[in-house]
């Protein structure tokens, strides 16, 4: 068995590896900014949103695809401040994630234990002095959830290069490469990361 590595998107400027990392850590570090709001810290309010859409802007992929999920993602971080209630906003946000991450339709199944979650935890809190619990746990479920997202997408990219590789005769590529939807004939890969924008 040959070494794997997912596809990266072409992008019009800058890595796609660094633009991954940048972008993801702005959107989380964004949403995080935005759900510290309080009678104190008012100015997180403009801040959050603002570096969590600088996010959405860097992170790799089809532009329109990130401009789509950015309004409802940021509207999804705003409604985190309205305590354990809201909970289920973690839902918006992992869509919005898969999404502008190209992932196969498959892959949008994770959302279901993120909203299973969310009626959990709005049964268990009901103080707003607990939504830091229910921040703290529904990130958590939701990274689980972005990580089993990306292991079906992996599953499902290295069907379609093996079905490639068969039709191409068997033919043996280089490893981490070839398998690559992008790199075998990325276009018949629906909903890959090969938009340029």
């Amino acid at each position: 068995m040959t070494d794997w590595c997912e596809p990266t998107p072409r992008v019009g400027w800058g890595n796609p590896r660094w633009r991954y990392g940048v972008g993801l850590v702005l959107i989380v570090l964004g949403a995080t900014a935005t759900t510290l709001t309080s009678t104190y810290s008012l100015w997180f309010l403009w801040l959050g949103p603002l570096v969590q859409l600088l996010g959405w802007l860097v992170l790799p992929g089809a532009l329109w695809r990130r401009l789509l999920v950015a309004l409802p993602c940021l509207l999804a971080a705003l409604v985190l401040l309205a305590g354990p209630d809201f909970v289920g906003a973690f839902a918006v946000l992992l869509a919005g994630w898969l999404f502008a991450r190209h992932r196969p339709a498959l892959s949008f199944v994770v959302v279901l234990p993120v909203i299973v979650m969310s009626f959990v935890l709005k049964a268990a809190l009901n103080e707003y002095g607990q939504n830091w619990v229910g921040l703290l746990i529904g990130a958590l479920v939701t990274v689980l959830c972005a990580w089993i997202g990306r292991a079906l997408a992996v599953r499902r990219w290295r069907r379609l290069a093996a079905k490639r590789a068969a039709a191409d005769g068997g033919a043996t590529h280089p490893p981490g490469r070839a398998t690559a939807p992008e790199t075998v004939g990325a276009a018949s890969a629906p909903g890959h990361p090969t938009d340029p924008e």
